[in-house]
């Protein structure tokens, strides 16, 4: 980071901590830059009240001044989740102020204070199956109070042969432009797949709201307990199904093969509080794939190193998946 940025950085963080102190009354002793996405910022900030996270919403990536239904969905978000945390689902609390959950300073900037969750996060594919068990409780009760909010006019997302295709063709004309054939390969194999595909089969996967994001870098743990689910920014109405697959693949896939046992330590705990019918976590994993192949079995990520050293877990996954299609009823059936 240039000293630019520290600086510009360091100004954003003191006009938030005015800010927070006016909204909140809480005076704030220290801001460290935690983790900076694509323009965003966040601080774990140390108040007389305790640890807060931070996060500022940058104008050049939400413009949330010009684009207010943009932010009424990010409100909505987060209301689900204060929701979720005072029902006792382990995330952290938003703080709000007369019904808001997304603030604004005097100068424009935009920001949303959370609880600090302390704890670490456990690498890909090693989660034990004692923290397997507590996230799928934790995912079970999280899917359970979702069922009683309203369902919105429309579906964010839907098994869409269709849409799928023209992504795929998409990701098709990148790769031939770039010569890259090793990427031509996967989507030639993903077109097979996908192809056999009887998309109707999906009519059977309850709708429902989800975290859309649940992988072991936005679980927090202490020891065996999840301390707290985060980062619910991508949170839509879809199929909770997703969540299910996506929080195995990431916890329980281990140097090539899916740990059943953890599987079944997900599932027994998930039970306790939610549904899944037998034959619906193949469904969801197939689910998955057609939302992440998209994403991830593309030029731009293989030839990109730092894209390939971030996202090679998630085309891990999706060849996983590839490698075991055919026989992932059977797989699953005894979890």
């Amino acid at each position: 980071m240039s000293v630019r940025d520290e600086r510009e950085r360091a100004l954003w963080a003191e006009e938030i901590a005015g800010a927070m102190k006016r909204l909140f009354h809480m005076t704030i002793a220290n801001a460290e830059v935690i983790d900076q996405g694509w323009l965003n910022v966040k601080w774990r900030m140390e108040t007389d009240l305790g640890p807060v996270f931070v996060k500022f919403y940058h104008p050049d990536r939400y413009r949330l001044d010009q684009r207010p239904d943009r932010r009424a969905e990010m409100e909505w978000t987060l209301r689900l989740q204060h929701g979720l945390s005072e029902a006792g689902v382990p995330c952290p609390e938003v703080y709000s102020r007369d019904g808001r959950f997304i603030h604004k300073t005097p100068g424009g900037l935009w920001f949303a204070v959370t609880e600090w969750v302390e704890g670490r996060t456990a690498p890909a594919g090693r989660m034990t199956n004692a923290q397997m068990y507590e996230l799928g409780k934790a995912a079970g009760r999280m899917h359970a109070w979702l069922r009683s909010v309203p369902r919105p006019d429309r579906t964010d997302w839907t098994p869409d042969p269709e849409a799928y295709w023209r992504e795929w063709e998409g990701n098709r004309h990148k790769a031939e432009a770039a010569g890259d054939e090793t990427v031509l390969g996967w989507l030639a194999r993903s077109k097979e797949l996908v192809q056999s595909l009887d998309f109707g089969q999906f009519a059977a996967c309850p709708a429902g709201w989800l975290h859309w994001d649940l992988w072991v870098d936005n679980i927090v743990l202490q020891g065996d307990r999840v301390a707290g689910i985060v980062d619910f920014d991508r949170m839509a109405f879809a199929y909770p199904g997703i969540d299910v697959a996506r929080a195995l693949l990431s916890g329980a896939l281990q140097d090539g093969h899916l740990r059943l046992d953890a599987v079944r330590s997900f599932l027994e705990g998930y039970l306790l509080h939610s549904g899944m019918s037998q034959g619906l976590l193949a469904l969801s994993i197939r689910m998955l794939y057609l939302i992440e192949s998209n994403w991830w079995l593309r030029t731009e990520v293989r030839r990109d190193s730092g894209l390939r050293k971030l996202l090679g877990r998630f085309v891990e996954e999706m060849h996983w998946i590839e490698d075991h299609w055919a026989q992932l009823p059977e797989l699953l059936e005894g979890a």
